[in-house]
């Protein structure tokens, strides 16, 4: 594929959010402590790719999570969470998001999904009070981008991300896209503290999305992309 100028993939990370980018042909990378300070940054990307739900759906499961588990099959399609109903971003406990959510839609809301409702309510924020990061960012997933790497429809990986052996796993499958030792110099240059090696990768991969959305040749779950009662685009891109 043909590099795209412009594009920031983002993954969330331990210290806020690790953004990568091409620059002068090597990989350049900035953690974040705000979604606010990372498309302020980036205000000349073309397309900014995160690893967020973006766009919420007012009651039921979003199609895009369901698209994407479908998409992404075998184990690794439980990693996919279903995103949270719009109604509950402002819960401050995962108990009081759970009881407002099975309220409002007969589910409830569990502890590994609200741990992300602060990144997701930062991201919305950003969204509703910005038109330019609104036109800018896009809503990825990683494992539905490392499945279309791995050849598309039901080639989820298998491997752990966390795992040594999924680690070398997605580093081979970005290989051909960013060079090995690109990859190499990025894992060394970023510290533990600041992101974990999978949160690496998972930018790398939304790079990697972020330049297939630039040139036109990304594919949204669902297709056509479907727009929240906010007008926020409720689909993830690979």
């Amino acid at each position: 594929m043909k590099r795209e100028p412009g594009c920031v993939g983002v993954d969330g990370a331990k210290s806020g959010w690790i953004a990568v980018w091409w620059e002068h042909n090597e990989l350049s990378h900035c953690v974040y402590s705000s979604a606010q300070s990372l498309v302020h940054a980036h205000l000349q990307a073309r397309v900014i790719a995160v690893d967020i739900p973006m766009g919420l759906s007012d009651r039921d499961g979003r199609m895009a999570d369901i698209e994407a588990r479908k998409f992404v099959g075998g184990r690794r399609a439980c990693s996919i969470f279903s995103s949270p109903v719009r109604g509950i971003l402002d819960a401050t406990s995962q108990p009081e998001a759970s009881r407002r959510h099975r309220a409002i839609d007969n589910r409830g809301f569990g502890a590994q999904s609200f741990a992300i409702l602060p990144k997701i309510r930062e991201w919305d924020e950003v969204l509703q009070a910005d038109p330019h990061a609104r036109a800018t960012v896009r809503e990825i997933h990683p494992e539905v981008s490392f499945a279309a790497l791995n050849g598309g429809r039901g080639k989820g990986l298998a491997l752990r991300k966390k795992s040594p052996e999924g680690a070398a796993l997605r580093s081979e499958l970005l290989a051909p896209v960013f060079g090995s030792e690109r990859i190499a110099r990025l894992l060394q240059a970023v510290s533990r503290r600041q992101a974990a090696t999978d949160d690496l990768l998972d930018a790398l991969v939304a790079l990697w999305s972020a330049e297939r959305i630039a040139a036109g040749a990304a594919v949204s779950l669902p297709t056509p992309a479907i727009l929240d009662a906010t007008g926020l685009s409720t689909a993830i891109w690979y």
